[in-house]
């Protein structure tokens, strides 16, 4: 994949026409899987020219991020709106990966998973996925610091990267090792490894 994000910096992602051919792109990848979605097809579905598609987007792979980028936004939006309902840190993190865990059974990311597991993986372990993902912790992690649930003298950089981690392990890998069915078994787990690794 390309270092820089340009793409996406120009891109607006509120523009009509954009979420069209997204939503477009979003119905293919479903049904179709990544490897069998094309230009034609996407302009096909969207009722759209592939010149109208090219000018927002220069090839299938940007098209493809942009669908990618596009879903982990919104998934963020509203985590960050269900976030704000809950107190302390192991609260938040509970709900972030019951939701992310909900995510992944469902729609885009469930119907990947069967077809091209490859792809969902390489999606997590994209650096801007990644930089996209901790941008969101900051704020609750100084709130948990401000709190007293974990220590003011802990990088914020680190604890973060810690958070994100454990939280794309606990989604990515529901069924390996310890068994972590319910949201109060991942919140009994996640306890005792914030406040013994942070606390």
């Amino acid at each position: 994949m390309p270092e820089p994000d340009l793409q996406f910096k120009s891109l607006d992602y509120s523009d009509p026409m954009v979420a069209r051919i997204l939503d477009a792109a979003e119905q293919c990848i479903h049904r179709f899987g990544i490897r069998r979605t094309s230009m034609g097809e996407v302009a096909r579905v969207g009722k759209l020219s592939r010149g109208s598609i090219y000018r927002h987007f220069g090839d299938k792979r940007s098209l493809i991020e942009g669908v990618f980028r596009r879903r982990q936004q919104v998934f963020l939006d509203s985590a960050e709106a269900s976030l704000e309902k809950e107190s302390s840190l192991v609260d938040k993190l509970t709900r972030s990966v019951v939701l992310g865990r909900r995510d992944m059974r469902e729609g885009l990311f469930a119907s990947l998973a069967e077809t091209e597991p490859e792809t969902v993986a390489m999606m997590f372990l994209d650096p801007r996925f990644y930089q996209r993902s901790v941008s969101f912790w900051p704020p609750h992690i100084r709130l948990a610091q401000a709190q007293g649930e974990i220590r003011a003298d802990l990088d914020e950089a680190t604890i973060v990267d810690f958070i994100v981690r454990l939280a794309v392990s606990l989604v990515m890998f529901p069924h390996m090792g310890v068994a972590l069915k319910t949201p109060r078994e991942i919140q009994a787990y996640l306890q005792q490894i914030i406040s013994r690794g942070l606390g």
